[in-house]
């Protein structure tokens, strides 16, 4: 809690400078570890929150950036997992010549994480990986002529893969909490995250100089201003948590905040806008299903119609009192759960459907 009251107070103090987008990203626990090979194939990273929509660093505003990257955060009792797919149309122009650990891995294509226990941006960890699984690695202090990169130290046990693809490449980490000088994080810990990507792969064919690209999570993200990192939240965000987020900081930042939690990316002024999108499929979904079971009821033994009539009553019921529940994340959730449901429904009935056509052929 103590995190969270350093962070309303940054953000306050953000604002009051400058309007711009706040960002959270829920990170989650996981029962299995992933192998370090850089592949990200393992169930655990599957249906996840992903960090996404990188923008260019250096822009005034958010612009999106042409080429994207997927991050993905996971954590356990031992230590923070990092995944990182970087879409790449050109892969066979990937910058990658360094090889040595500490070296200048930012004029190769590479990504930098700078990772914060907190929110105080007094003090981070950088780290860096380019195509190669080359490891790079710092210690940013805060002094009075500003920011410094010192070494982290030689004992640092992070390990690092990359793996390259055909239109793809991708990184796994692997940051013990040993190395972070912390403890396992508790739930609803925050901390200040960042990912930078550079990129100098190119179209071969392209006349002129390659059009090299730098984007990040947050604009302006870089070393020197801390106070523009994106921030994670461990332990699995709760409806509870994020009202609590919304109800503290859309009075400081309005329509600014970003917000990746269980539906993914989303800002709360968009909440009554996606529970109104969610039960848009639900109605359209149990119409498709009301006429397919006009068609069948014919065909069905009277126990058999009746059984289904009570199943797609029972849904319609649910779909009104959800349409009219007041917006939130576990509204929203409710209504993806009960589409699903309504297609179960569906399917049923084409099943009958289709024994109906059978049986007139013969």
């Amino acid at each position: 809690m103590r995190n969270l009251i350093i962070l309303f107070a940054l953000v306050a103090s953000a604002h009051a400078q400058e309007r711009r987008t706040v960002t959270l990203y829920d990170v989650q626990r996981t029962a299995t570890a992933p192998a370090i090979d850089g592949r990200l194939d393992e169930p655990c990273w599957q249906n996840r929150p992903v960090i996404t929509d990188m923008v260019l660093r250096d822009a005034p505003t958010r612009v999106r950036a042409r080429v994207q990257t997927r991050t993905t955060l996971l954590f356990d009792d031992q230590a923070l997992h990092i995944g990182i797919h970087m879409s790449e149309p050109f892969p066979r122009t990937l910058r990658a010549s360094y090889r040595q650990y500490d070296g200048q891995l930012w004029w190769d294509d590479s990504v930098e994480l700078y990772i914060e226990t907190g929110c105080t941006h007094t003090m981070y960890f950088k780290l860096m990986s380019n195509p190669l699984g080359t490891r790079a690695d710092w210690r940013g202090i805060l002094t009075p002529e500003g920011f410094k990169m010192l070494d982290w130290g030689t004992g640092a046990a992070w390990t690092v893969a990359a793996h390259v693809g055909a239109d793809f490449w991708s990184l796994e980490f692997r940051i013990p909490w040993s190395d972070l000088e912390v403890k396992p994080p508790r739930m609803g810990d925050i901390w200040s995250f960042e990912i930078v990507r550079f990129r100098y792969a190119h179209d071969p064919d392209a006349k002129g100089e390659p059009d090299h690209e730098y984007s990040s999570w947050n604009v302006g993200a870089s070393y020197s201003a801390p106070a523009r990192f994106g921030n994670i939240v461990f332990g699995g965000s709760t409806e509870a948590f994020e009202r609590m987020l919304a109800e503290k900081l859309t009075p400081v930042f309005g329509p600014a905040i970003r917000l990746y939690g269980r539906q993914g990316e989303l800002a709360y002024t968009q909440y009554p806008a996606l529970l109104k999108a969610r039960a848009a499929e639900a109605t359209a979904a149990l119409a498709t299903a009301a006429k397919r079971l006009d068609v069948v009821r014919p065909q069905l033994e009277a126990k058999a119609a009746e059984e289904l009539q009570k199943r797609y009553e029972e849904l319609k019921g649910r779909l009104a009192s959800l349409g009219a529940a007041e917006p939130s994340p576990s509204a929203a959730e409710e209504i993806a759960k009960l589409t699903g449901q309504i297609d179960g429904l569906d399917w049923t009935l084409k099943y009958h459907e289709l024994n109906a056509k059978l049986g007139a052929a013969k």
